[in-house]
């Protein structure tokens, strides 16, 4: 069963990809960087899925990559979508600490060794993002219907992923030298089961991307 949720949650990736692709000519600068994401995330799981599955080996370091790289995309979409000066400010100079500190640690410890702390990091900026992002709404009350905006579903989505697997990631090394199958078995159930749930709500936010678009069009011709 848990292989089988490995597989299912891998593939679920093509879920928000193909409806990416499908509204492709309606997505937003913000959106153009989600697909990008979505594409690194593709060949991630097809490289990793190989190395781990088909040539039993450690594929630590592609995970590790995977998640800085991860934290800047998603960080440089909410980038795009905080009107906030100081926060447009913040978000950079954060990345690039975030960046340094990656690449520091990966020197001074094995980079071929999974890595709980970059990973723990990663999940607290973006839950921090997030946050600042739905306090960002709840301030300017600028939507109407605000669930055919596709951040607040992506948001959604984040929120569950990477605050949901924040103290997973925390323990994350300790779980991997952990001698219980079951135990080791059953925490990372809930990260595929929460990736999964993510990558859906990934795909729902995209599929409203085209009615944003059009609602964005209208109030603008409104407002002229």
């Amino acid at each position: 069963m848990f292989r089988s949720l490995v597989y299912v949650s891998s593939v679920s990736v093509l879920f928000p990809l193909v409806f990416a692709l499908i509204r492709i000519r309606y997505l937003d600068k913000v959106l153009k960087i989600l697909l990008v994401y979505l594409f690194a995330s593709l060949t991630i799981e097809v490289f990793a899925t190989f190395w781990a599955f088909v040539l039993h080996r450690s594929n630590h370091f592609m995970i590790n990559t995977f998640t800085v790289t991860e934290c800047i995309l998603i960080s440089f979409m909410y980038h795009q979508v905080f009107v906030s000066t100081l926060l447009k400010r913040i978000v950079p100079t954060v990345i690039a600490t975030f960046t340094v500190f990656s690449i520091t640690l990966f020197i001074l410890k094995s980079f071929f060794v999974f890595n709980s702390t970059i990973s723990t990091v990663a999940c607290l900026l973006v839950s921090t993002w997030v946050f600042a992002y739905f306090y960002q709404i709840l301030q300017q009350l600028q939507y109407q219907t605000l669930f055919q905006v596709p951040m607040f579903w992506i948001s959604v989505g984040c929120s569950f992923y990477f605050s949901g697997n924040l103290f997973l990631f925390l323990y994350g090394e300790i779980i991997l030298n952990e001698k219980s199958k079951m135990l080791y078995a059953n925490l990372w159930l809930i990260y595929y089961t929460l990736l999964f749930i993510f990558r859906i709500l990934l795909a729902v936010g995209l599929w409203f991307s085209k009615t944003h678009l059009q609602s964005s069009l209208l109030s603008r011709q409104e407002q002229q």
